[in-house]
């Protein structure tokens, strides 16, 4: 187990609620047939369960994250799995080649950094990718998530609200979809 303090912002399995469990994991699951046999990139993989997800469907997985010791904790959990690699290293400078992957992941951690880190991160995805390669990445609404419940989480820096989002997006994509999880 990792022995960074934990918070609860970083999902940990095993640790939360059964429903932050299933909304965590049916993010992976939900896109287990759009990466099939693809070279995927889990941005800002945390404990790295979600790669493991992935790896089930894609050809490659690398997942990669700014705190060694949750990439440590991932590699040792994850070490028998031969399609499956975590790297350290920041979104900000992305530590892999040029055109070299197929589909970037990233959930919920766009709104953990600045927005000068959010123009790098999205920068380094578009290098990172392949000519015909996508970008499957999620936030939470700043109108729903904080605004309707007048909530504040400490841990994000800058939230989006769906436009800004898009917007933003359209600033680095030209082809852009939205999808909506909520809880039933």
């Amino acid at each position: 187990m990792n022995r960074e303090k934990f918070t609860g912002e970083r999902f940990v399995p095993g640790i939360q609620d059964e429903a932050l469990t299933i909304e965590h994991v049916q993010r992976y699951e939900s896109i287990g047939k759009i990466i099939s046999g693809k070279n995927v990139l889990d941005a800002a993989c945390g404990e790295g369960y979600g790669s493991r997800i992935l790896s089930d469907y894609a050809l490659n997985v690398t997942g990669l994250d700014i705190s060694e010791e949750t990439i440590n904790n991932a590699r040792y959990n994850y070490r028998n799995i031969d399609n499956l690699k975590f790297v350290h290293g920041s979104i900000a400078q992305i530590p892999l080649e040029n055109n070299s992957i197929d589909i970037v992941v990233s959930f919920e951690t766009i709104e953990h950094v600045t927005e000068e880190l959010q123009r790098s991160f999205l920068a380094e995805v578009s290098r990172v990718l392949k000519e015909d390669g996508f970008l499957i990445i999620s936030t939470p609404n700043k109108e729903i998530y904080s605004e309707r419940y007048n909530y504040h989480n400490e841990f994000h820096i800058k939230e989006f609200y769906e436009k800004e989002f898009v917007d933003f997006l359209k600033g680095y994509f030209k082809n852009i979809r939205l999808f909506y999880q909520f809880f039933e």
